[in-house]
C-alpha cells in the first residue's frame, strides 16, 4: 500500500505534541454543528461505494449533517447526491498535509459537542482521528469488504469504535477471522452489525424486447474489476458468430485490451440515474469479472431491472445470487477459463431465450423482496443513536 502522511507514528514524541497542539487550538475556533452528526468519507466521484455513502447520508437529511471528504475525488459528478442532504467540506488537502495537527484539531472540534456521532468509511484520516475523540462521542464505521486495504488500516482503531457496519455476511466472517488472528477481545465482534444496502426497485417487471443479446458492464476500470476479461468475452462471442452486443458504462476504455475495443460499445461514465436506468432496461445480461467484491450496487440495480447477473463468485455475491435461478455464478481463477465459461453461458442464452426470460423475472422478484430496504433508514437511525441490536433487526 502506498505510504501517506498517515503512516506517521503519533503515540509519542514530536507527532504526539503536534496532535496535542491541534486539540488545544481547536477550542479557539467558533464552531457548532447543530445536527451533531459528522461523516468522514473518502470521495464524491462516480462509484458504487459513493452511492452507498450518499444513501446513508440521505437518511439524516432532516438534520443536515456535516460531511468531510478526506481524499481527492476524480470528478464532481456524485457531489450533488451528498449536497442535497448535508453540508459538505472538501478538506482532503488540509487534513492530509497538516496531519497529525489536523487529526487533533478536528477531534477537538467534535469533542466540544454534547453527544456527537461520528461515522467514517475508507478514510485513513478518520481512523487516525478516532482514538482522540472523547468517550461521549459515538464512533461508527462501515467496512464494505476485505481486499482494498481498509481492513488493515482500520484495525488499530477497532477498540475505539462503538459499532461497525458490514453489508455482507462474508465480510462479517472475514472480520471474525481477522479479530481471532490478531487476538482481539470477542467483545469487539459483538459490535459488528449487518445492514445490507438498498436501492430503488421499479414497481413492476418489464419484459425485454431486443432480438440480439444485450450484455452490459457497469463500474470502474480498476484492477480488481478485471474489465479486460469482459472485453475478451466480447471478442470470443464475435468469433463464434453469436448475435450479441457488449456495452460498457464507466471510465473503462484503458482497462480493455486494444484488440478487444472494436467489439465493445463504450458509454462512458453515467451520472444521471434516469439515464443509467434506461441502460439497464435495454440490457439482458450484467457481466462482472471481479477478483474481489463486497456486494456490488450494480448487481442490485441490474436485478431490479430484470438484468441477469453473470458474475464471478466472490465476496458477498453468492449470498444473493442463486446459481441458475436468479443469476449465474462463475468459479475459478484462471482468466482464460473464466472467458470460456462466460462465453458458453451467453451462447446458451442465445439458444434458450426462455431460460433467460425466466431468470430475468426471478432476478427482479428477488430484488423487489430483498433490496427495497423499507427499514434501511430506521436501522441506521437506531445504530447512530445506540439502540440497534447486533443482528441488525
Amino acid at each position: 500500500m502506498e505510504r501517506t502522511p498517515y503512516d506517521m507514528k503519533v503515540e509519542a514524541g514530536f507527532g504526539k505534541m503536534i496532535m496535542w497542539l491541534g486539540l488545544k487550538l481547536s477550542w479557539l475556533i467558533p464552531f457548532s454543528n447543530s445536527s451533531g452528526i459528522f461523516f468522514f468519507l473518502p470521495y464524491y466521484h462516480v462509484g458504487g461505494a459513493e452511492k452507498v455513502h450518499a444513501e446513508i447520508v440521505s437518511c439524516f437529511s432532516q438534520t443536515r449533517p456535516w460531511v468531510f471528504f478526506t481524499h481527492q475525488s476524480k470528478d464532481n459528478k456524485f457531489r450533488p447526491l451528498f449536497g442535497t442532504h448535508a453540508r459538505l467540506f472538501n478538506v482532503w488537502w488540509l487534513v492530509k498535509y497538516t496531519y497529525p495537527f489536523s487529526a487533533g484539531f478536528v477531534a477537538g472540534l467534535i469533542n466540544r459537542h454534547r453527544r456527537p456521532i461520528v461515522f467514517g468509511c475508507s478514510s485513513r484520516f478518520f481512523y487516525k482521528m478516532v482514538p482522540y475523540l472523547d468517550s461521549n462521542v459515538r464512533r461508527i464505521d462501515l467496512l464494505h469488504a476485505f481486499g482494498g486495504g481498509g481492513e488493515h488500516f482500520s484495525l488499530p482503531a477497532v477498540p475505539f469504535l462503538d459499532a461497525r457496519v458490514v453489508i455482507s455476511r462474508k465480510t462479517l466472517e472475514d472480520i471474525r477471522c481477522q479479530y481471532a488472528a490478531n487476538d482481539l477481545d470477542a467483545k469487539y465482534l459483538a459490535r459488528v452489525v449487518l445492514i445490507e444496502n438498498r436501492i430503488n426497485v421499479p414497481a413492476s417487471f418489464q419484459q425485454k424486447a431486443s432480438s440480439r443479446l444485450q450484455v452490459l458492464y457497469v463500474g470502474r476500470g480498476s484492477e480488481e474489476k478485471r474489465v479486460h476479461i469482459a472485453g475478451m468475452v466480447a471478442t470470443l462471442i464475435k468469433e463464434r458468430g453469436i448475435a450479441a452486443d457488449f456495452r460498457f458504462a464507466g471510465d473503462v476504455a484503458r482497462a480493455i485490451r486494444p484488440e478487444d475495443r472494436s467489439n465493445c460499445v463504450l458509454l462512458g461514465e453515467i451520472k444521471d440515474p434516469e439515464e443509467l436506468a434506461m441502460v439497464y432496461k435495454k440490457a439482458d445480461i450484467l457481466l462482472l469479472c471481479s477478483s474481489r467484491e463486497g456486494f456490488p450496487v450494480v448487481i442490485m440495480e441490474a436485478m431490479a431491472n430484470g438484468v441477469v447477473p453473470v458474475t464471478t463468485s466472490v465476496g458477498g455475491i453468492p449470498e444473493h445470487i442463486e446459481d441458475g435461478r436468479n443469476g449465474i455464478l462463475v468459479t475459478g481463477i484462471e482468466e482464460d477459463a473464466i472467458v470460456r465459461k462466460m462465453a458458453d453461458i451467453l451462447s446458451h442464452f442465445t439458444q434458450n431465450m426462455a431460460d433467460l426470460k425466466e431468470m430475468s423475472y426471478a432476478a427482479y422478484g428477488y430484488a423487489k423482496e430483498h433490496f427495497s430496504g423499507g427499514d434501511y433508514c430506521r436501522k441506521y437511525h437506531d445504530l447512530f443513536f445506540g439502540t440497534l441490536e447486533k443482528d441488525g433487526k
